[in-house]
């Protein structure tokens, strides 16, 4: 599976990018995963490479909430569906851009707190790797 992870930042946290890097190593077992920072706001959606046969879900704070197993779950039931390519988008400060709201096909969320873009982007990188793990019937969960 790929999967892109798009967000809408102004500033980067140089100490999160480490274990940001360190999660997408370990995902590169299962996935080919992409970080996909835009810049500015999105008054046109998501750029036409990461709509091309994706299937994309944006996160909110009052999106369909997961526990691990069941994030793990939706994801093998997207990837039992054919799709290969998973385009997720955290939005902006002023939530998500208008332009790309019409192309979200599912709305999840992390949590119902309100978490910065890089750090929402390292929850959700642990939380992909921790439902990998889950699927592949592997130790890090428990």
């Amino acid at each position: 599976m790929q999967i892109s992870i798009v967000s809408y930042e102004k500033h980067r946290n140089s100490a999160l990018e480490a274990a940001e890097q360190e999660y997408i190593k370990r995902l590169s077992r299962q996935a080919r995963v992409a970080l996909c920072p835009q810049k500015g706001k999105a008054r046109g959606g998501l750029p036409d490479r990461l709509l091309k046969g994706t299937y994309v879900v944006g996160l909110y704070v009052e999106g369909k909430p997961f526990t691990s197993e069941q994030l793990a779950q939706q994801l093998q039931r997207l990837m039992n569906q054919g799709h290969s390519h998973l385009v997720l988008v955290i939005g902006g400060a002023e939530g998500m851009p208008a332009g790309v709201e019409s192309q979200i096909r599912e709305q999840w969320s992390l949590s119902p707190l309100t978490f910065s873009h890089q750090l929402a982007r390292l929850l959700l990188l642990e939380a992909l790797y921790r439902s990998f793990d889950i699927l592949s019937g592997g130790r890090y969960h428990k």
